[in-house]
C-alpha cells in the first residue's frame, strides 16, 4: 500500500508540472492552445464591480458610470480589457476604480474618456497594472477597394458611390461598369500601383451629374468607343482631378459644366483623342503634362466660361500624331478673364488652334505673347486734305486719310484714331510725327495729342512756316493712360490767324 502511494504521488507530480496542448498532442508552451479562445464578454449600462468570470468588459450605458475591480491580492495574473463605447454624445465617463486602496499603474482610478477608449489591465497580486490602453478608432465613411466587389453594387451598369465616402484604391482593378462619383473621394497611394481600367467597348468610366475628387490614381479606358469622362454636371458641382496619370485612353472625353473644375499635376501619354471642357464656370488647369505619345486634339475648350486660368506644365504636340496642343476655336464666351501661362508649347503640331480674344493674358514659351500689357497700335496718312480752322487758335483734329498697321488690342474708328481695346487700364508711350505746308508765310501752328476729344496740354509741340513754300516737321511725344475704348487723335491750331494747312504726312504709334 506504501508503495502505491509513492507511484501515485510521482505520477501526479508528473502531471501537475507538464505541458498542456488542446488541439496538438505536442505542445510547445505550458498552455498550448491550436484554435480559436473564447473568453467572456459582458456589456453593462450603470455601474458595477468586475467578477471573476469576466474578461472583456464594454460600457453601453448613456452616463457616467464606475467598473470597481476587485481585491488583486486574491486574483494574481488575472486581466480584464475594458472599453468606452457609449455611442451617446456628449461621451459619458467611464472610471475604472480599485478597492482596499490598491492602485492601477501607481493611480487610484483610470478615465475612460474618449470615444471607443480601451484600458487592459493585469493584477499582480498587490495592486493592479496596466498592460495597453489607447483610443481604438476607424475611419468613418471610408472603404478599402481591393476589388469591384469593394464598390456598390452597379444599378443598370452604374456604381453610385456612397455620398460623403471616401474610397481608397488599392492595387489594379478592371471595371465593366460606370462610376457616378456623386461628390465623393476617390483615391489611391501610389499612382504606379493604385489603378482603374475601364474596359467595355462603350461608355464612360465616370459619368453622371455629380463632380468629385479623384486624386494619386491611374486611369484607363482602353478599348475603342470607351471614354474616360462623359460629365454634364450642374452648376454648383465641382471636380477635383489630380496627381493622376491618364494612359492609353482611346478617348479622355468630355466634362461639361460645373462651378469649379479643377485639374493639376495630371500625366497623359499614350491617349488617341484628348479632353474637351465645355461650358465650365470656373476651369483651373494647373501643371498638366501632355507627351509626345498623344494623338489628336490635346485640350479643346467649347462654350461659355466665366473664368479659364491654364498655368505651368507642358504640352508636346507632334504633326505625325495630328497633334493640336490646344483648341480655343470652340469659345463663345469668357465673361470675366482667362489666364494661359508659363506652359511650354513645344513640338512640330498645331500648338494653338483658333485664336484668343482680349479676355486672355496668354504668355508661354513656344507662342506669341498676347496680353494688354503688349498692346500696340499704328496709323500713317495714306491721302492728304486740307484742314481748316474756325479762329485763331481754336484748334481742330487734323484731317486727311491714314491706314493702320500693326493692331494689337487697338482698333481704329475712321481717320486719325486710334482706339485700345483692351481690359486692363495701362500707360502707353505716344509717339506722332507730322510734316506740314501752308499756302501762306509767317505761320505758327501748334499740334497736341487729344484723348477722348480732351487736349493733353503735355503734348503740345509748335512750328513756323516762314514762306508760303515751306515744309516743316515735327514729333510729337507723351504718355497717356487708357482704359478699355479710350482713344486718342492728333489735332492742331492756327495761332497767327484761321488759314488752313495741308499734314502731307502723318505716323502716330502707341506702345
Amino acid at each position: 500500500m506504501k508503495n502505491l502511494f509513492v507511484i501515485l504521488f510521482c505520477v501526479c507530480g508528473t502531471v501537475l508540472h507538464a505541458q498542456i496542448g488542446i488541439g496538438t498532442t505536442s505542445p510547445t508552451s505550458t498552455l498550448d492552445i491550436r484554435g480559436s479562445l473564447a473568453l467572456n464578454y459582458r456589456s453593462f449600462t450603470a455601474s458595477t464591480t468586475a467578477a471573476s468570470t469576466d474578461n472583456n468588459l464594454l460600457f453601453t450605458g448613456t452616463s457616467a458610470a464606475t467598473l470597481t475591480l476587485p481585491d488583486a491580492t486574491g486574483c494574481a495574473g488575472r486581466t480584464y480589457t475594458i472599453k468606452n463605447v457609449s455611442t451617446t454624445s456628449p461621451l459619458p465617463v467611464l472610471t475604472v476604480s480599485t478597492t482596499s486602496s490598491q492602485t492601477i499603474d501607481g493611480g487610484s482610478s483610470w478615465l475612460l474618456n474618449d470615444t471607443k477608449e480601451v484600458l487592459t489591465v493585469i493584477s499582480d497580486g498587490s495592486n493592479w497594472n496596466v498592460i495597453s490602453s489607447g483610443v481604438s478608432k476607424t475611419r468613418n465613411n471610408y472603404v478599402l477597394v481591393q476589388s469591384v466587389s469593394d464598390f456598390p453594387a452597379p444599378v443598370s451598369g452604374i456604381i453610385t458611390l456612397a455620398a460623403g465616402t471616401t474610397y481608397e484604391i488599392n492595387g489594379t482593378i478592371y471595371l465593366t461598369s460606370k462610376i457616378n462619383l456623386n461628390g465623393c473621394y476617390l483615391v489611391g497611394m501610389d499612382a504606379n500601383n493604385d489603378k482603374l481600367i475601364y474596359t467595355p467597348g462603350s461608355g464612360e468610366l465616370f459619368t453622371g451629374t455629380k463632380g468629385g475628387t479623384v486624386k494619386t490614381l491611374t486611369l484607363a479606358a482602353i478599348t475603342t468607343g470607351a471614354k474616360l469622362f462623359n460629365l454634364d454636371m450642374g452648376a454648383t458641382e465641382n471636380l477635383v482631378f489630380r496627381d493622376n496619370v491618364v494612359a492609353s485612353c482611346k478617348d479622355v472625353g468630355l466634362v461639361k459644366g460645373g462651378y469649379i473644375v479643377f485639374f493639376s499635376v495630371v500625366n497623359y501619354s499614350g491617349n488617341i483623342n484628348g479632353i474637351t471642357y465645355q461650358d465650365v464656370s470656373n476651369l483651373l488647369l494647373d501643371n498638366t503634362a501632355w507627351f509626345a505619345t498623344n494623338s489628336n486634339t490635346y485640350e479643346k475648350l467649347v462654350g461659355s466660361f466665366t473664368m479659364i486660368e491654364k498655368l505651368g506644365g507642358f504640352s508636346n504636340a507632334v504633326s505625325t500624331n495630328s497633334a493640336v496642343g490646344l483648341d480655343v476655336s470652340g469659345v463663345t464666351t469668357i465673361s470675366d478673364a482667362a489666364t494661359f501661362k508659363n506652359t511650354a508649347m513645344m513640338g512640330t503640331g498645331t500648338r494653338v488652334n483658333g485664336s484668343f480674344s482680349g479676355k486672355w493674358e496668354v504668355e508661354c514659351p513656344g507662342i506669341t505673347t498676347e496680353k494688354d500689357d503688349v498692346a500696340t497700335g499704328n496709323l500713317y496718312l495714306t491721302s492728304t486734305a486740307s484742314t481748316t480752322f474756325s479762329g485763331t487758335n481754336v484748334p481742330t483734329k487734323v484731317l486727311g486719310t491714314t491706314t493702320s498697321a500693326g493692331l494689337f488690342r487697338v482698333s481704329t474708328s475712321g481717320n486719325n484714331r486710334l482706339i485700345y481695346d483692351g481690359i486692363k487700364t495701362r500707360r502707353f508711350s505716344v509717339v506722332a510725327s507730322v510734316s506740314v505746308t501752308s499756302t501762306s508765310a509767317n505761320k505758327y501752328f501748334s499740334f497736341y495729342i487729344y484723348k477722348n476729344g480732351v487736349k493733353l496740354p503735355e503734348s503740345e509741340q509748335a512750328m513756323r512756316l516762314s514762306t508760303g513754300v515751306d515744309k516743316g516737321s515735327l514729333t510729337i511725344t507723351c504718355t497717356v493712360q487708357l482704359t478699355t475704348n479710350d482713344y486718342i487723335e492728333v489735332w492742331a491750331a492756327n495761332t497767327s490767324d484761321n488759314s488752313s494747312m495741308t499734314v502731307e504726312t502723318m505716323n502716330i504709334a502707341i506702345k
